[in-house]
């Protein structure tokens, strides 16, 4: 109930605030609002046709996120700058065609054409064909270029214009009714003709926007793609072809199987060497270990030029043989005539060798006591043997290089090979994926013949014929309730910030200290005819309050104190005089400006009243004393002699802020004369406020009294007497 009682005081205290602030906020919009034009709202729907249409890309239909942006689309080009041009450039036409100066139109208004003709320079008039619209359309097109000076460029693009600028047709509204297939168009302006016309023009430029832009980007689509497919096509037809011929000069068949088994015949090449050469050394070993142990005899013999003849003869068949025997099968051998032949000359020609051993039998011993006729047999084995291994040897060197050079040929044929595969497989790749995008654009193709060949208008745009934009009577409630909002809102933020002290529940909140009552002053011109008795009705309640402090058997002492000077300590003060001699007490009023000198030393270190001012032995003892000490500010004040007063009552004017440095010099002050009542009394202060403590003061009036109890929510009171 506080918040309750504190909201119908504050609003009693703004009321007229309230009253005048709203009525003349109100007054100000009714002027001006007889100035608006009129508007006018034209409304249209469009039928798109997506959620009620299968998708020939799946047998579900289309998904959620396809439908609407197939929705967002529509809308963004509705809403796009290049559409909005098209349709101002086409109104801008249909207004110069049909329009008409004397006389309204169902495409203008005649005060709108006059004032479009007048702004028009005379160029543009030229262009106007009165029997052609598309003519005038394609000679504006024709004329119109990105130039401030260009009047078609200009109209669109700076705001000024009512009816044909960009800023005006970015206001109409394109929106999709809920989840369902129809897309409403609204625009609201002050032509009717302008405004249908402008509606009727964009849903025509929407469709064929759109289905351009549809249509036109996934024929693009498509033709891109099968470029691309004949262009990998022949790509891969050329890297083939190039694989193809590289096989043919380098002798690959399958390269994997060749190089296999050149691999298998290194190895068995390698291992018949092997053979021949153990067979080669050990014979050349057997030669040297018999030359040493033969006599000179067989040396001599060794070298007679017929067995030397016979055994180089020997060594050249073998070596035919060999050649011709190697790596060549069984069959082979029997069908070679040459090498049967070498054969019966190699049997020839050892049968002569073995002929001249036999002469050589009369040596029957060598000198170690050893048959010379076996060991020179065993020579001439050896020496054959070795004549054979070497010839092997020969060929098997040969056939080793041979093998070599296939290997340094084959090694970079198969890298070679390997990258021309992996390019092929790049490109086939690349053909199959634009193989796979031509299909899906041509599938895109036939989904968008289906979704939008739907996109009509099912509602037309009609002639408005009543004003719907003007909304007067909103503007004005909006006005009148805004006013008070903001009246009411402002001060209340200035009720909750200001520091002033102005009203007992705020000065309570920001000194700390008790409100005893308040005082007029003499700033009401208002009730000035009523201001005395009003200051004695507040100055009576104040004596009336502190009447229960006064002590019976000596005299009441009163300080009268404050903060700053001028807060009304001796104009209060006179009144207290006067009200309590009414009653019968006798005030002795002590001021220190003209009964103790508050720069002396007695004062400044007084303990009692008496040390800085005595009453004269001639006065009677009064009833009350009321001290007035000069302000916190300008002097110091005699703290013990404050502390063995009956009442301190601090003034303050009720106009002031109350700053920190009140805040600071008022606590030290509470805290040394804790024991003594401290009042706060609020002087100049409003009548309401004096009223909350007084009641109705001065003169009184029904309206006052009725609004007086409404602000202290005295709802079913009444004002009577009861017997």
């Amino acid at each position: 109930m506080d918040i309750i009682l504190f909201l119908s005081k504050f609003f009693y205290r703004i009321r007229y605030w309230l009253l005048w602030g709203s009525i003349i906020v109100t007054g100000l919009v009714i002027y001006f609002t007889q100035f608006l034009p009129y508007k006018y709202t034209v409304n249209s729907s469009l039928y798109a046709g997506v959620t009620s249409n299968t998708n020939s890309m799946t047998s579900d239909g289309l998904s959620i996120f396809s439908i609407n942006s197939t929705f967002d689309n529509l809308i963004n080009i509705a809403k796009s700058k290049g559409t909005l041009e098209k349709v101002s450039t086409r109104l801008l036409a249909t207004c110069y065609v049909y329009g008409d100066e004397n006389q309204d139109t169902k495409y203008i208004l005649a005060r709108n054409y006059r004032a479009l003709i007048k702004e028009t320079p005379k160029e543009i008039l030229s262009l106007v064909n009165r029997k052609s619209l598309d003519e005038t359309v394609n000679n504006f097109i024709k004329y119109r270029k990105e130039d401030s000076k260009n009047f078609i460029y200009s109209i669109f693009s700076r705001p000024y214009n009512r009816f044909f600028s960009f800023k005006v047709l970015n206001t109409i509204s394109v929106r999709r009714l809920n989840t369902s297939d129809l897309i409403e168009i609204s625009y609201t302006n002050s032509d009717p003709g302008i405004t249908q016309h402008t509606v009727r023009i964009l849903e025509e430029e929407l469709v064929k926007a759109y289905e351009d832009l549809r249509f036109g980007s996934t024929n693009n689509v498509i033709a891109y793609f099968e470029e691309q497919v004949r262009k990998s096509k022949a790509m891969l037809q050329a890297e083939e072809d190039d694989l193809m011929h590289y096989n043919v000069e380098k002798e690959v068949i399958n390269y994997g199987e060749q190089t296999k088994a050149l691999a298998i015949t290194k190895y068995e090449v390698d291992d018949r060497y092997e053979q021949v050469l153990r067979q080669y050394e050990s014979a050349v070993e057997l030669v040297k270990l018999l030359e040493d142990k033969m006599d000179i005899r067989a040396q001599i013999l060794r070298n007679k030029t017929n067995l030397l003849s016979e055994l180089n003869k020997v060594s050249s068949l073998n070596e035919k043989i060999m050649e011709q025997e190697i790596f060549v099968s069984d069959q082979a051998k029997k069908e070679n005539g040459e090498l049967l032949k070498n054969k019966r000359a190699l049997q020839k020609a050892e049968e002569n060798i073995s002929t001249i051993s036999d002469r050589l039998n009369e040596y029957s011993f060598s000198k170690e006591g050893v048959g010379i006729e076996n060991m020179v047999s065993e020579w001439l084995q050896a020496v054959i043997n070795e004549a054979k291994a070497k010839a092997e040897l020969k060929v098997m060197d040969t056939r080793r290089n041979e093998i070599s050079e296939q290997y340094r040929e084959f090694s970079p044929v198969g890298t070679q090979v390997n990258r021309k595969e992996r390019s092929i497989g790049i490109v086939e790749d690349t053909y199959r994926e634009q193989l796979r995008g031509l299909s899906e654009a041509r599938l895109r193709l036939k989904n968008i013949e289906m979704t939008t060949a739907n996109l009509k208008v099912i509602t037309p745009p009609e002639y408005p014929l009543t004003d719907t934009g003007r909304r007067r009577t909103l503007y004005i409630i909006a006005a009148f309730i805004g006013s008070l909002i903001f009246i009411t809102f402002y001060f209340l933020v200035i009720e909750l910030l200001d520091r002033t002290l102005r009203d007992p529940e705020r000065s309570k909140r920001l000194t700390g200290l008790p409100v005893i009552a308040a005082f007029n002053g003499v700033s009401n011109l208002k009730y000035r005819g009523f201001l005395k008795l009003c200051n004695r009705t507040a100055a009576a309640y104040t004596c009336q309050q502190l009447n229960n402090y006064i002590q019976k058997n000596r005299p009441t002492i009163i300080n009268l104190l404050s903060m700053e000077k001028g807060e009304g300590k001796s104009f209060l003060a006179q009144y207290f005089i006067q009200y309590w001699e009414t009653e019968n007490l006798h005030v002795r009023y002590v001021n220190y400006a003209e009964d103790f000198d508050i720069e002396s030393k007695s004062y400044v270190q007084a303990q009692e009243l008496s040390d800085f001012w005595q009453l004269n032995s001639a006065e009677s003892t009064p009833d009350i004393l009321l001290i007035e000490y000069p302000a916190f500010k300008t002097a110091s004040l005699p703290y013990p002699v404050l502390q063995k007063s009956d009442v301190n009552l601090l003034i303050a004017n009720a106009c002031r802020l109350w700053a920190e440095k009140d805040d600071k010099r008022l606590k030290n002050f509470k805290e040394i004369v804790s024991n003594v009542p401290l009042f706060l009394y609020l002087n100049n202060a409003d009548r309401d406020v004096v009223e909350s403590f007084t009641g109705e003061l001065p003169p009184e009036s029904p309206v006052h009294s009725f609004f007086n109890r409404i602000a202290q929510l005295g709802l079913t009171s009444k004002k009577a007497a009861v017997k």
